[in-house]
């Protein structure tokens, strides 16, 4: 396994418990429920806590049947569709990144979200290694250096992240606008631009970020993944998110997904080899396999410690809406419909 330099990269002696005794502390309701979740896609490990919490059999052991159906792409279009779903009964539970949960409460439809599945960024910045050598840098170097390293690049970006990567400039005390060249790149030809030298760095998730590392030559300047830039850490960027009509009919059914996510964070934090174990039993596609070990390291802080969603946590995410959609008016919203932490406070409350 090649071993990734990660600045304060934490560890996972978080918890005492091992995998094995998790696994024997619950036990299996008799009966089975069949449980329609719609995710944006198969292939993305963003959401990394549901595809363990699937592979390492947590939800059956809850006697959830979970059945996937990827299809609720991540743009406004997509979003629409998640969300009409879940109203018309066609799926139970949806895997909702934030703009498009925000903009479902903007419409007033009646969605609730009631776990976390990320606190920190899964989108991280990385350089041309001959530019990071050149100028003195590396994965070791203090933040502050490697901040100001950034001066002068053209930086690769898909359309949706610009503007946290302005905000990330600006903590580093650059002018996005003139210290560093923003060049547009889709997702799927990011390590063809970053390859042929078109941008000098890349700020993007996975596949792209473990691909640009493990076979590009690239160096991770910013870990955001690491909370290292504090204004786009401890977030509620992916939600699991049902309807209010589910959520009072079903409250068990909730209740059981957010105790074998709760258990899927703790593995994560835990047991790496178990974790790998779980993502390759879960039936995710995996884009980049030769690179999994490595975006799993990656993305280990990124995992919240607990299901836990808040209102506040919410709507802090209107700030970092996707640089090419209008984020929702929610000022005269109250968002306590909206979010439900109580069976992420019953799960965490529970021996």
């Amino acid at each position: 396994m090649r071993k990734l330099s990660i600045i304060g990269l934490c560890t996972g002696a978080l918890f005492a418990l091992s995998s094995a005794s998790l696994h024997a502390q619950v036990v299996a309701p008799s009966s089975e429920r069949a449980v329609r979740v719609l995710t944006p896609n198969d292939n993305n490990l963003q959401w990394l806590n549901f595809w363990v919490a699937k592979g390492a059999h947590y939800f059956a052991d809850e006697g959830l049947q979970v059945q996937v159906t990827p299809g609720g792409s991540g743009d406004e279009e997509g979003g629409r569709f998640v969300t009409e779903a879940l109203i018309d009964g066609s799926a139970d539970v949806a895997v909702q990144p934030r703009p498009l949960f925000l903009l479902a409460v903007g419409e007033q439809r009646p969605v609730v979200a009631f776990a976390n599945l990320l606190r920190n960024d899964p989108i991280n910045l990385v350089v041309n290694g001959d530019i990071a050598a050149a100028r003195g840098l590396s994965a070791q170097s203090p933040l502050a250096d490697r901040l100001k390293g950034l001066r002068g690049l053209k930086i690769g970006v898909a359309p949706g992240p610009i503007t946290r990567l302005r905000v990330l400039a600006a903590a580093a005390g650059l002018d996005p606008a003139a210290d560093i060249t923003i060049i547009t790149v889709p997702g799927p030809v990011q390590n063809q631009f970053f390859g042929e030298h078109m941008v000098d760095a890349l700020y993007a998730h996975t596949p792209y970020v473990e691909t640009a590392l493990t076979e590009q030559g690239a160096v991770l300047m910013v870990n955001q993944s690491n909370g290292e830039i504090p204004e786009l850490a401890h977030r509620q960027i992916h939600m699991l998110v049902t309807t209010r009509q589910f959520r009072d009919a079903q409250p068990d059914v909730l209740l059981r997904m957010t105790r074998a996510i709760y258990r899927a964070q703790r593995l994560i934090h835990t047991d790496r080899q178990a974790t790998l174990a779980a993502i390759r039993a879960s039936g995710v596609r995996l884009r980049a396999p030769n690179a999994l070990e490595l975006i799993v390291e990656l993305y280990e802080p990124a995992v919240p410690l607990t299901p836990a969603v808040s209102t506040e946590g919410a709507l802090a995410e209107l700030k970092f809406f996707p640089g090419r959609r209008v984020p929702p008016d929610l000022s005269g919203v109250d968002m306590t419909p909206y979010v439900d932490n109580s069976f992420a406070k019953q799960v965490q409350t529970e021996r």
